[in-house]
């Protein structure tokens, strides 16, 4: 015979500490929408740089014309709102590896001699780009019709032609692209938490007098970071983290105090009951739920400790009353040893079939009170149908088809004690009168006396002792009524006994 395995499981207190563990990594999976965030900076960063780059391209555009002082260009009309061609740009940039380029190559030596009027705007512009980067830390280029460098930041007199976004604006054509960053030393911890310092966001954009491009503005900067903004609201995170904090440990403690420990509690009460000892209420029984089990356990405690008093008591008055049939018995059967008049053996013989009969019946109440609670009880059945035969009583049942929420096999052999008892004690009819709430069992016989009315669903309560009654029948009957949820009780009659059963509600 294979050993059982017993599965595992886990206690209550882990799925406990499981639930806490998965509050406290809510706010720790924020860390993951970083880069849902460094993709919003990193829109909110080119935005700021195609802003840029217009505002710098009409200022470039401008001074080249004032350089250069086109006179062959015709003067341009004003144009009117409501004829103004608005052209918005709107960011495209995205962090998806697959659209973020390589570092963006390095200047090449310029071919072409600069012209007269980018060398004379250059300083200016210059100027206007080193200023701008005391606040906004951006990189500056101005880029004449071939590519070359005439001002900005940095790389003066370099070519830049080759660049792929540079090249897009020299065609006509705004561009904004994301490039690997470059960083001289090593990237700090929490800072590759933040994708968006990884990359450096690049915006060409033409300058045209006329349909003419006379250059590229070409402007660059790093995102900014997430934990400046994190520093910046540290307090309000502080506070946010404490209140988290709070929060899992009140959630804890009201899962201690309201349903683990009264489990616990409830557990040990259970492991501690004795044959003999008393159901204590628990002192805390935190929920509803807790309190109905308990009291389902003390119910159910109370139930199991009365129907083994009643069965210990019954097989003991058992056992003492088999000991007169059996010594009987035993008696005559000596005797019948002997040679004896054939009166006597008949004598003897009725005497031993009548003890036999005396056994069989205390065996049957003994097996009819052990099944009370032994079977489901749940069901429902047709009262006729159920009804025993009783050949001295005339059974009337009314109405004729009606139902009682009782297993038919117990609403049997409730009736069959009732019945039998109504015929041992003279009656010859029996009326059994059903109605919603349960069962009214009324007969014709001498009834019972006011001194026993109060003692009839005693065990071993009998007044035929000497019939061979043994006391347990209307017992059985009270046990086996209150195992499906009823109740059954002797009322007042005229002539005869009345029952009444009462149904479930």
């Amino acid at each position: 015979m294979h050993p059982v395995r017993r599965k595992w499981r886990p206690g209550l207190g882990l799925v406990i500490l499981a639930v806490l563990a998965l509050v406290l990594c809510l706010p720790i999976a924020g860390l993951f929408l970083f880069r849902f965030y460094a993709n919003q900076l990193v829109q909110q960063t080119e935005e700021s740089l195609l802003m840029q780059a217009a505002v710098l391209t009409a200022a470039y555009e401008q001074l080249y014309r004032d350089a250069a002082d086109v006179t062959d260009t015709p003067q341009l009309p004003a144009i009117s709102p409501r004829t103004r061609s608005y052209q918005p740009l709107f960011p495209s940039v995205t962090m998806n590896p697959q659209a973020i380029l390589p570092p963006r190559p390095d200047p090449l030596p310029a071919s072409e001699a600069i012209d007269a009027a980018y060398t004379q705007i250059g300083p200016q512009l210059s100027r206007i780009a080193l200023r701008a980067q005391e606040q906004t830390l951006a990189g500056y280029r101005f880029l004449d019709r071939h590519g070359t460098v005439i001002a900005g930041s940095a790389e003066d007199g370099t070519y830049l032609g080759h660049v792929n976004e540079v090249a897009m604006a020299l065609n006509g054509d705004v561009a904004s692209v994301a490039r690997t960053r470059v960083r001289p030393m090593g990237e700090p911890l929490l800072y590759r938490l933040s994708q968006g310092t990884r990359v450096r966001i690049f915006v060409a954009m033409p300058a045209m007098v006329g349909d003419d491009i006379i250059g590229v503005v070409y402007l660059s900067r790093t995102p900014n970071h997430i934990f400046h903004f994190l520093y910046g609201e540290r307090w309000n995170l502080l506070q946010a983290a404490a209140f988290v904090l709070l929060s899992t440990g009140a959630i804890g403690f009201v899962f201690w105090r309201f349903v683990s420990q009264p489990i616990r509690a409830l557990i040990r009460r259970t492991d501690e009951m004795q044959p003999a000892s008393r159901w204590e209420p628990l002192e805390h029984y935190g929920t509803r739920e807790v309190e109905t089990l308990a009291r389902s356990f003390q119910a159910l405690t109370e139930r199991l400790d009365h129907q083994r008093d009643t069965l210990t008591t019954y097989t003991a008055h058992v056992s003492h009353e088999m000991k007169t049939p059996l010594t009987s018995i035993k008696g005559a059967a000596e005797l019948m040893q002997d040679d004896m008049p054939p009166e006597a053996r008949a004598r003897f013989m009725n005497n031993i079939r009548a003890d036999a009969t005396r056994i069989e019946d205390l065996l049957a109440r003994m097996r009819d009170y052990s099944a009370v609670g032994a079977e489901a009880m749940h069901g429902e059945c047709v009262v006729r149908d159920v009804v025993p035969s009783v050949p001295e009583l005339a059974v009337s049942v009314t109405p004729d088809q009606a139902k009682a929420p009782i297993p038919g096999h117990m609403l049997a052999m409730v009736l069959t004690h009732l019945l039998e008892n109504a015929a041992d004690h003279g009656a010859t009819s029996v009326q059994i009168e059903a109605d919603p709430s349960g069962l009214t069992i009324t007969d014709n016989g001498r009834g019972i006396s006011e001194g026993n009315r109060a003692r009839v669903f005693e065990p071993f309560f009998t007044t035929r002792r000497g019939a061979g009654g043994t006391g347990m029948g209307l017992n059985i009957v009270r046990s086996a009524v209150e195992a499906t949820g009823g109740a059954i009780t002797l009322e007042p009659s005229p002539k005869g006994a009345r029952f009444r059963i009462t149904f479930a509600a």
